[in-house]
C-alpha cells in the first residue's frame, strides 16, 4: 500500500461516517476498535479525505437547493397571485418555498466564503485545500 493512499477499510470508514456521522457506530460496523478510528481521524491523509468527502456532499446539496430555488420562487409568485390549485394550505406551501430560498441563499454565501478563503490562501502562497478536480 502506498503511503498516500487510504486502505479499503479507511475509505469505507469515510463512507460510513458520511452516512451515519457516528464514530462508535462506524467502528462497530467495520469491526475495528474505536481507538483505531480516532487514530485514523488524526492522520492527515484520512482527515483530508474525510473533509473533502464532506465538502463534496455539501457542494452537491447547495447545487440541488439552488436548482430548487427557481421552483420555490415560482411557487411564491403563484401563492402571491392566488394561483394555488393544490389542497395543501398556502401557509405550508409558503413556508416550504421560503425555507428552500433561505437555504439556497445560505449555500451561496458559504460558497462565496469558501472562494474567498481559497483566494486568501493563494495570495499567502499556501497549498490549495478543498475539493479535488473530478
Amino acid at each position: 500500500m502506498e503511503d498516500n493512499k487510504l486502505s479499503e477499510k479507511q475509505e469505507r470508514a469515510i463512507e460510513l461516517l458520511i452516512i451515519h456521522g457516528n464514530f462508535v457506530r462506524v467502528a462497530e460496523e467495520l469491526n475495528i476498535e474505536r481507538s483505531t478510528l480516532w487514530r485514523w481521524r488524526k492522520e492527515p491523509r484520512f482527515a483530508t479525505a474525510y473533509r473533502e468527502a464532506r465538502q463534496a456532499i455539501s457542494e452537491r446539496t447547495r447545487e440541488l437547493l439552488q436548482l430548487a430555488s427557481t421552483r420555490a420562487v415560482k411557487r411564491l409568485v403563484d401563492l402571491m397571485e392566488d394561483n394555488s390549485t393544490i389542497e395543501v394550505p398556502a401557509s405550508v406551501q409558503y413556508a416550504a418555498a421560503r425555507s428552500i430560498l433561505e437555504l439556497s441563499f445560505k449555500g451561496m454565501e458559504l460558497a462565496d466564503v469558501q472562494e474567498s478563503v481559497e483566494e486568501l490562501r493563494r495570495l499567502l502562497g499556501e497549498p490549495k485545500k478543498g475539493l479535488r478536480a473530478a
